[in-house]
């Protein structure tokens, strides 16, 4: 039964995600007119709120390392995934391009960040709490300084969106997966303790799951500009790397530490 609450509530999460609240920011990008850039962070964010549910969760549940796990895994697929549709769309070559160095870089040290905290038994530190925020708020800053031209937002715009009913997908969709999420980390929990199933490869398994939004995006955004005729320009990438780029910080600089703050609160 625990096995069907948690693959139910994944299952709940991801259509969420994808159904209500990557459509609500579609909504507002076109009603905004958001640059490649605004709308691949923004998408990033959002697709890490699987990831925020599933670790806050299980961090409320006693469950850390698995919680844990999940943002390490989810971080290293992402890349991958990024990879796969960058290759798959033959698109390479715009990952050497120069405006995208500090993104790839923000991204890669996301990947190692988890990996070198639990190596060094700080991943349960209080002290991890600022340093990741700080990580955080370097990372705003530089984009900020590096990328300022690449933020304006699109001069022309084809079809038009609408504010309201995006912020309306959005809280219900936030809803949704704050539900579904506590659901998860119960499950996760009874999992763990009564199949005696490694916390690692529980880890991974939502590691893996809660990173489907990424590569759905990934894949999405080429495959429009694709039926566009628009392929081959640095829009496409421009927004997948963001969306990578954010998703992987979000991760690390802001899930990470409040759901760390809300592990050491109930334990």
């Amino acid at each position: 039964m625990d096995v069907i609450i948690l693959v139910v509530s994944i299952v709940t999460v991801l259509i969420t995600v994808q159904k209500g609240l990557c459509r609500g920011i579609d909504y507002l990008a076109l009603a905004l007119s958001w640059s490649p850039k605004i709308r691949g962070q923004v998408t990033g964010f959002a697709t890490s709120i699987p990831e925020f549910a599933a670790l806050i969760s299980t961090a409320l549940a006693g469950v850390w390392t698995a919680g844990l796990w999940n943002i390490a895994s989810s971080n290293i697929i992402n890349v991958v995934l990024l990879i796969t549709a960058v290759c798959w769309y033959r698109q390479y070559r715009d990952l050497w391009n120069k405006h995208f160095i500090d993104e790839m870089l923000f991204a890669g040290i996301a990947v190692a960040f988890p990996l070198v905290l639990m190596h060094f038994s700080m991943d349960q530190s209080p002290y991890t709490i600022p340093i990741l925020l700080f990580f955080y708020f370097v990372y705003r800053l530089s984009d900020r300084v590096f990328n300022r031209a690449h933020t304006e937002p699109d001069a022309e715009g084809e079809e038009s969106g609408s504010a309201k009913l995006g912020l309306l997908y959005i809280i219900g969709s936030i809803a949704i997966i704050s539900v579904a999420g506590s659901f998860l980390g119960t499950s996760a929990e009874a999992i763990v303790n009564k199949m005696e199933i490694p916390v690692i490869f529980v880890g991974w398994l939502l590691g893996f799951i809660t990173s489907l939004p990424e590569l759905t995006t990934f894949f999405k955004v080429y495959s429009a500009a694709k039926k566009k005729g628009s392929l081959g320009g640095t829009d496409d990438t421009q927004e997948v790397l963001d969306n990578l780029t954010e998703s992987n910080m979000s991760n690390v600089g802001i899930i990470y530490p409040i759901a760390l703050l809300t592990f050491l609160l109930v334990t």
